[in-house]
């Protein structure tokens, strides 16, 4: 039996740790006057290439990245980088050895891929972006999302996702008591303070973002604190992941989406209905994703393995991290398409004022055998 407690922050669960050319904002059939009487107009200001109408398709831009300090944070940003720039540049990686440096062999073997560059220009042709901030869960760290980043920064988002320490994987495992001081909800607000004047290591993002736009979403603990965000100025959808934490409401809030895998052990299915029930957001979805445990959420499954595998100690753990890693659960490349489908979908209706996405997502079912959806 797990019980979930919050403190400062942090939800834990007891026993075992939560691991845990040119066109005015829209696609093919997308009536922009509609959509920006509906929300206020607030899309007026920007322009972004033609996205396809698909959620889950790359959009037009290829992606940067760059590893910065916000706040004191240490994150990364992904971001729409101007088309060509990425021409015979080699793919961003991040290493698991930052994070687990008793990995043994050479640095080189534990390079990860990323679906995006390493400090390409921003494409200030186009903008101002809406903003996603990605929030990590338990014993996880700022890539365990990047499929996903890259891909909602591919269709005109920047996003930022950090390391937050105390609940970090290598904060977690030097010292699992430090995650009773772990503030993931204050490193939020702070990220999204300092995004509302960039400067510094992110001051490439000044004029170039909107942070009246701002979407979040966290896996897991992640999942627990943006959950609990509603309030900030800015922030217009949330979408907690695997996380059985209800949105809290507030009038400012468009848009709310919780998540979760049917065979998740750690966060059930029914923790996360009961959520969704408990959610007093007048725009509010649920999504259940079949075959699908708690890892279906992030993209490090391989990486795990690979610790094991060299012998690192993550027993700590171990019961989350193989929560939906294998071959009894849900293909992981599907998984993490159906993810970016609901997401990009739910993000794209309010922050960039497309009612074709609104569509998208009511139709999930449809695309994807299994699917629970409801609105």
């Amino acid at each position: 039996m797990f019980q979930l407690l919050r403190f400062k922050g942090v939800y834990i669960f007891l026993l075992v740790a939560l691991v845990v050319s040119v066109v005015t904002i829209a696609p093919k059939n997308f009536d922009e006057s509609t959509a920006n009487a509906a929300l206020g107009n607030i899309c007026s200001s920007t322009t972004l290439r033609t996205i396809p109408t698909d959620p889950k398709a790359t959009g037009p831009w290829p992606v940067g990245s760059k590893a910065v300090t916000i706040s004191g944070l240490s994150a990364e940003v992904w971001y729409p980088a101007t088309p060509g720039s990425e021409s015979g540049k080699a793919k961003d990686v991040f290493n698991m050895k930052d994070y687990l440096p008793e990995l043994t062999g050479p640095v080189s073997e534990h390079n990860v891929p990323m679906n995006s560059y390493r400090d390409l220009p921003i494409d200030s042709a186009y903008g101002k972006y809406p903003v996603i901030i990605m929030v990590h869960g338990t014993a996880s760290f700022k890539y365990a999302h990047h499929v996903n980043c890259a891909h909602w920064a591919s269709r005109g988002f920047v996003v930022v996702s950090a390391d937050n320490p105390n609940i970090y994987i290598t904060d977690f495992l030097d010292n699992i008591a430090g995650m009773l001081f772990a503030d993931q909800d204050g490193d939020t607000k702070d990220i999204i303070s300092a995004l509302k004047s960039p400067s510094g290591q992110i001051a490439f993002l000044n004029n170039r973002i909107d942070t009246n736009r701002i979407g979040l979403a966290g896996h897991s603990a992640g999942g627990g604190a943006v959950a609990s965000l509603s309030g900030e100025r800015g922030v217009l959808v949330i979408i907690p992941m695997a996380a059985g934490a209800s949105v809290s409401s507030n009038l400012r809030i468009k848009s709310a989406m919780l998540m979760g895998g049917i065979e998740d052990n750690t966060a059930s299915w029914s923790s996360v209905q009961s959520a969704y029930n408990s959610t007093r957001v007048r725009n509010k979805r649920l999504v259940g994703i079949p075959d699908a445990g708690h890892m279906v959420f992030t993209n490090i499954c391989e990486q795990v393995l690979k610790a094991e595998d060299y012998g690192v100690d993550l027993s700590l753990m171990e019961s989350v991290a193989n929560d939906g890693c294998g071959d009894d659960y849900i293909d992981e490349q599907l998984g993490w398409e159906i993810v970016n489908y609901a997401t990009t979908a739910v993000f794209e209706e309010i922050l960039q004022c497309n009612s074709t996405s609104a569509s998208s997502i009511d139709s999930i079912t449809s695309k994807y055998r299994g699917v629970v959806y409801r609105d």
